[in-house]
Order: C-alpha cells, then structure tokens, then sequence
C-alpha cells in the first residue's frame, strides 16, 4: 500500500475497521466491493501482471490515485483470505438523450437471460439492490440465512463517515439504514426469529450511533420507531420463550437512549402473556420498591425504571394498578390524563373526573400545561350531563390565571347554558374590579388583558374609546 500515502492508508483502515466495506465478489485475481463513504463507491482491485491494479468511482481516484475505498477494500479482502482483485470502472451518468427513451417498456421487451445479466451485473456495485434480493430471495424460498453476514451488512449501514456523520451527510446515512432495516422487515415472515436478533442487533447500533451522528433532523427518532415496528411484528410471528423475551425487552427498555421499547411490557403484552409479564414484573419491582431519594427521583434510571412499572401496570389491564404505579409521582398534568384515559375506558368515569379535578388543583400553576387536561374534564362533565360543571372549570381558571383564550373558552361553554351575556359582564367585572384594586406595578398586565377583551367583544367599537380609558385610568389620557 506503498502508493497510497501514509494519510490515506490511515483512513482507508479506519473505514475498514469501521466495516464499511462489503465484499461483493471474490474471483480468480479479482475482488469487487462497495465501499460507504459519503455515498456508496464501487471498489475493484486486483493485480495483473504481477501489478495492483484498482478502480474506485470516488472523485479523489478519478485520476487514478489510489483512494480510501480502495485502502479500505484491499484490507477488507486481506481479511476475508488471499486475494487481489480489479474492479471494474464506474458506470458513466446517463446522459439527457436517455430520457426520451421508455425504459419501461424497453426493459419488458429484454430477453430473460438477458435481463438477468444486467441485474447480476448491477448487484457487483448496488448494495441496496443486493440486500433487497437476498431479504426477498430468503423469504420466497424459506432458505436459511447467513446470521453473520447480515450483521455486517447492519453494521456497515450504521457505521459513521470518517467517524462522524456531519448534518449534511445525515439524510444519505439514514437512508441507506432505512434500506437495510426494510430489507430484514422482509425476512420476518420466514426467518421471525432470526429477524428479531437482527433488528436487537441493530437497535445496539442505532443507540450507538447517537455518539457520531449530526441528528438535527430527528433520523434516529423515526430509525428507532421503525425497528420497533418490526421487532414486535417479528416477535408476534416468532413467539419467542415469553420469560427470556421479558428479559430482553427490560435490558433494551432500560440501557437505552432512544425509546423504541419504552413501556414495552404494555407494546408486547400480546407476546409475553401472563408467563412474560410476570418475568417483566419480577425484573423491575425491586429498583421500583428500593427507597429513592428525592434528589434521585428524576434520573434516567429511575425514570426508565418509573415508565416499565406504568408499562406493567398498563398491561395488565388493572386501572387501579395504573393508579397505584402513577400515585407515587404525579409531576405533570399528562400524568393525571393517563390516569383519566385508563378509568373512562373501564366506565368509570366519576371517578375519571374526580382524578382529572385534583390534576387541575394540583397543576394549577403549570397553566401552559393545563389545557388538554381541562378540555377532557370538562368533556367528561358534559357527556354527563354537568354542563354547568364544565362552565366553572374555565370560569376557576380564569379567575386563576385570566387571559383572552380562558374568556373565550369559558363564553363558548356558557353558550350551552344560554348565559353568555351573564358569564361575559361577570368575567369584564371581575377584571375591573383587579385593574382597580391592583397595585400600580402589575396594574398594566392586568388591564392589557381587559383592553384584549374587550377589544375582541367590539365594546370600543359600539362605545369609542370610554371602556378602554376605564379599563387603564392612570395610563390612558
């Protein structure tokens, strides 16, 4: 590797450490390889007449330099056994005048053998194309799967550019993941099992990936939602032991980043039935039961351990088993929603109000995370039959927390009652009674919502500018 410099050697074996290259083919003194840069290159190497020979489609080997790839593939084939190889020149762009052409019915027209050629042919530099026909040859024909093999496929689909994947390179990588992934989706009907270590084998590098990766656009989100997608259809088909499943689900809910398997005994219940969740059980319950001090409450740890005991207890169906795991920390406003969810799909929905009442006292000062949890409650007062329930419940936050959209929202359930006009001149007396009585460094707030009231009643409209100059009286002259 004299030719290439001790610069390039360098990168070319970090790429094949990284396993980036996949060798294609090995024949005679030739081997062929696709190497992951910032796109695929096609590789070939070789020697003849007892010269290396090499050819790469990258830019940096257009003028015949030997390149990274080319580094990369002649260690990868070391590797693999005694070999040299000669890959073929990289395919010319198709030039304009071929848009004309109908390849559609161009190809339909191939003789058979003919189209099999240029499809073999393409295999030897598109990796996608490869993968995508082996997944789909080894479900067509149930036959066996190189484990191995697949894993390296993953792995060189995952691993970084030159260690780093930069926010512009980002889309590309996903891309060729989103390939691969799709391709062991294709295995799950025939070889379940296998896929579902796959996809767990993936899943580690997706976590991994997280180290060298410019995920400004969220790829790792929807590259790990897709894993689990296929991970619980491949396990549906597999049903795998449920106990040893419970046990790996709790690894993968726990060691990990991303959230693919958040709440997993709850996604996989199905699967782990009462042997499964048992097991899951029996996992999480001593951290869940060991005394955790205040300070400690809102580690990763803790809240992952949280999340599978909710997992748990949704699984089993219990709402009071829900109520139980949740009462022990009640932070949010969405905490209490799930609370009321479980008990309205179980028919019990006084009490499904009466938990959503104590969230609105007890997140009372969270206002800006309040609203989902209001509308619910007063969705539940309504189908109940308590309209004027439903009206307090904005009438109380207003008189809390006053504000054009409280008014608005609390006017609209009024209407049900037919007291708009009532609820309206209490709502604008109450507020002029606040501007009065406010002291002179928080009067302006107050009336700025009055003034914001008002101008959305059209009073300034019907009366000039006389309510505007009450509402703010020693700032308006």
């Amino acid at each position: 590797m004299a030719q290439a410099g001790p610069r390039v050697f360098s990168r070319g074996a970090v790429y094949q450490r990284d396993r980036r290259v996949e060798v294609v083919e090995i024949s005679g003194s030739r081997v062929s390889a696709v190497v992951r840069g910032t796109i695929p290159y096609s590789v070939t190497i070789g020697v003849e007449d007892g010269s290396p020979v090499w050819s790469c489609a990258c830019p940096a080997a257009e003028d015949g330099d030997m390149c990274k790839h080319v580094v990369a593939t002649a260690l990868a084939a070391t590797h693999a056994g005694n070999v040299s190889l000669v890959p073929s020149v990289a395919t010319p762009p198709i030039s304009d005048a071929t848009t004309a052409v109908d390849l559609a019915e161009f190809v339909s027209g191939l003789d058979h053998d003919e189209l099999v050629a240029l499809v073999l042919a393409q295999l030897e530099s598109d990796w996608r194309l490869r993968v995508q026909l082996l997944a789909r040859a080894a479900a067509a024909t149930s036959s066996p799967i190189d484990e191995r093999a697949w894993r390296r496929r993953i792995e060189s689909a995952f691993a970084p550019y030159d260690d780093y994947v930069h926010y512009r390179e980002a889309a590309g990588w996903a891309r060729d993941v989103d390939e691969i992934l799709k391709s062991v989706g294709d295995l799950i009907e025939t070889h379940p099992a296998q896929a579902i270590a796959l996809l767990e084998h993936a899943y580690g590098q997706a976590n991994a990936a997280i180290q060298w990766i410019d995920d400004s656009d969220g790829y790792l989100t929807t590259i790990a939602a897709d894993i689990g997608e296929f991970h619980l259809a491949a396990c549906e088909a597999a049903r795998p032991d449920p106990a040893e499943l419970a046990r790996r689900l709790v690894d993968l809910e726990l060691t990990s980043e991303l959230d693919a398997f958040h709440r997993a005994a709850a996604t996989y219940a199905g699967v782990l039935g009462t042997v499964g969740l048992t097991e899951y059980r029996r996992l999480i319950e001593p951290d869940w039961d060991r005394p955790t001090a205040d300070s400690d409450r809102s580690s990763s740890r803790n809240f992952g351990i949280r999340e599978a005991m909710i997992g748990v207890a949704l699984a089993s169906g219990d709402p009071d088993e829900l109520i139980r795991v949740r009462s022990r920390s009640l932070q949010l406003p969405d905490d209490y929603l799930e609370i009321i969810n479980v008990l309205t799909a179980a028919d019990r929905t006084s009490e499904a109000i009466e938990w959503g009442q104590r969230g609105l006292v007890a997140m009372a000062d969270r206002t800006w995370q309040t609203p989902p949890l209001r509308e619910t409650v007063a969705g539940l007062l309504r189908e109940s039959g308590d309209i004027a329930g439903a009206v307090s419940l904005f009438e109380d936050e207003f008189r809390r927390s006053p504000s054009l959209t409280v008014y608005r929202r609390a006017l609209d359930e009024a209407d049900l009652l037919g007291q708009r006009s009532v609820r309206q001149a209490e709502a604008i007396s109450l507020l002029r009674a606040r501007v009065d009585g406010a002291p002179k460094a928080t009067r302006h707030s107050v009336a700025g919502v009055l003034i914001e009231i008002l101008l959305f009643d059209g009073q300034t409209m019907r009366h000039g500018l006389s309510p505007l100059r009450a509402a703010v009286p020693n700032s308006c002259g």
